[in-house]
């Protein structure tokens, strides 16, 4: 009985000693500097909005462009998901259509990441001038998860 009083208390201190340590936290997220400026164009956001909901099958589209990414996230409901990657191809090639070569697509036909971008474009749509940090700091998260 002994025995196992010590070794339910050696295991306990190992607990609190391992509990107890500091953890280092460096958070870089590859956010811009303070001083550098991030750009969005919102006629071109809109243009690959539109050209996204021409394709057969999208029920609905939004779109962001910061610095030289193009955000894209579509709607695919119904039967029509049976047709999923033959409709974000179709998407993916108008797309680069319209936007100029050295821009960066980024495509999902994700619920929740759909969700995130159209906020992110109302936004950007009532700012007009320049997007906050935080926003475009937001869009790269979003853009690594597609």
């Amino acid at each position: 009985m002994g025995n196992i009083k010590k070794f339910l208390i050696f295991f306990l201190l190992i607990l609190l000693c391992g509990g107890c340590g500091t953890q280092a936290s460096s958070k870089s997220d590859g956010a811009q500097p303070a001083g550098e400026e991030v750009k969005v164009n919102p006629r071109l956001a809109a243009e690959i909005k539109e050209a996204a909901q021409t394709v057969q099958g999208v029920s609905a589209s939004t779109s962001v462009v910061v610095d030289k990414n193009i955000s894209t996230a579509i709607k695919v409901r119904g039967l029509q998901r049976l047709r999923l990657e033959s409709i974000k191809k179709e998407v993916h090639n108008k797309i680069k259509e319209k936007a100029p070569q050295d821009y960066q697509v980024y495509l999902t036909a994700d619920k929740k990441l759909f969700q995130q971008l159209q906020l992110i474009e109302k936004q950007i749509t009532e700012e007009r001038e320049k997007i906050a940090p935080d926003l475009a700091q937001k869009v790269r998260k979003i853009n690594d998860v597609m």
